[in-house]
């Protein structure tokens, strides 16, 4: 099992998003999530989306984050955990692309294609919850 480099280095790259897409999600909640959202809203003043759905989205996201990052962690139902988080980048480029902050709509296209990249090789996820669950039902 652990000779398998595609699987090492699909758990890695999976395990890297799983701790970035949590990490934000966690520390956001840490320091506030009221703190982010209403700073996230301010933000996104200056472009066409309502402030109140700005606001709303920005207390959903932290939450949004942990749950999708600790599923990737784990590994566990890994392949709606990547699709989920590839529609939620996609949602986030579009209100990003709204106030035309270029800079970071290019650091969330890179999110989408390690997204892609991940979704593709789904298949090498045996370093996983999903891939133990896997096994045993073999």
């Amino acid at each position: 099992m652990f000779q398998d480099n595609k699987a090492i280095g699909y758990a890695t790259l999976r395990l890297a998003m799983g701790i970035n897409v949590f990490g934000h999600g966690f520390f956001r909640i840490l320091s506030g999530v009221g703190d982010f959202a209403h700073g996230m809203a301010e933000s996104m003043a200056k472009g066409p989306l309502p402030h109140a759905l700005s606001l709303g989205y920005g207390y959903c996201i932290p939450w949004i984050e942990l749950t999708l990052g600790a599923l990737l962690l784990l590994g566990l139902f890994t392949r709606f955990a990547l699709t989920a988080s590839a529609l939620f980048i996609v949602t986030l480029t579009f209100g990003t692309a709204s106030v035309q902050n270029w800079q970071t709509v290019g650091g969330q296209l890179l999110y989408s294609l390690v997204f892609f990249l991940l979704l593709w090789h789904v298949e090498a996820n045996t370093l996983s919850v999903d891939g133990i669950l896997s096994r045993r039902s073999s």
